[in-house]
């Protein structure tokens, strides 16, 4: 998968919009190059400003108010490669996958399934995969829909041994990156406490045998194919001599790391 991956958001919700756009910038095989309502015209937004963009991310909530959005998104002119739309909800909108035009369909995932997962999801995309989480496949299928024998059903996964409190920790020295000084004064504890408290969780990631060029260890996370294979890739990328902010992007990728249904 190239590291530039070009990916824009249509969203009318703030909070989702910077959720999703956090996710996407913060994994570096994406770059985030537009964020939008639901009601503007994207092809004519990327025209006029000369954006690229391999990949839409349309958060589908608005669709019960907005049901002009799917003709909008349908209006594409595609003169060479297309781009791709992987819709997201909160809950299922049928009239998405009944209506969009087969060729744009990039995949369809719902919220609450893929957690964290999103970076995962396009780099599924990005290797012409199409992506769905286990609600939205078989709506999929009980709409009748041609579904590619190469699609990846993706849910979030859940990191055994993981205390609520190091989920926290997680979420803002790994997700939002926030610094070990900053951290510490948000969660009021010591420097130096907080640092340990990082790499306790690093450790119940896997992180240190990871690091360490244990092949082994890729198995041990994640027997499936294409997660050991995207996982191996990230630490060849990051090379052999691994920085904090290396350590710190190899957990985010852990930490994102989805599960893959049969």
């Amino acid at each position: 998968m190239p590291k530039d991956l070009f990916v824009s958001i249509m969203c009318d919700d703030l909070f989702a919009r910077n959720w999703m756009s956090l996710l996407i910038v913060r994994d570096w095989r994406t770059r985030l190059t537009a964020e939008l309502n639901c009601h503007q015209d994207p092809y004519a937004h990327f025209a006029q400003n000369n954006i690229p963009c391999d990949l839409l991310v349309v958060d589908l909530d608005s669709l019960p108010s907005n049901p002009g959005l799917i003709t909008m998104l349908n209006a594409q002119v595609v003169n060479k490669k297309p781009i791709k739309i992987l819709g997201i909800s909160s809950r299922p909108e049928r009239r998405f996958l009944a209506r969009i035009r087969p060729e744009l369909l990039a995949g369809y995932l719902l919220k609450d399934e893929i957690g964290t997962s999103l970076g995962w999801s396009i780099a599924f995309i990005a290797d012409e995969k199409p992506v769905y989480t286990p609600t939205t496949y078989q709506l999929a299928f009980d709409l009748g829909l041609k579904i590619p024998d190469d699609k990846v059903i993706l849910k979030r996964r859940v990191h055994a041994g993981i205390t609520a409190r190091q989920k926290e920790i997680a979420r803002m020295a790994i997700i939002y990156s926030i610094g070990r000084r900053d951290l510490a004064d948000e969660l009021q504890i010591s420097d130096q406490w907080s640092y340990g408290m990082v790499s306790e969780l690093y450790e119940k990631l896997g992180l240190a045998d990871l690091a360490s060029n244990d092949e082994s260890s890729l198995l041990f996370l994640q027997d499936d194919p294409k997660i050991t294979k995207k996982l191996g890739k990230i630490i060849e990328d990051l090379g052999d001599g691994k920085k904090a902010r290396d350590l710190e992007t190899l957990a985010f990728h852990l930490l994102t790391m989805p599960v893959i249904e049969d």
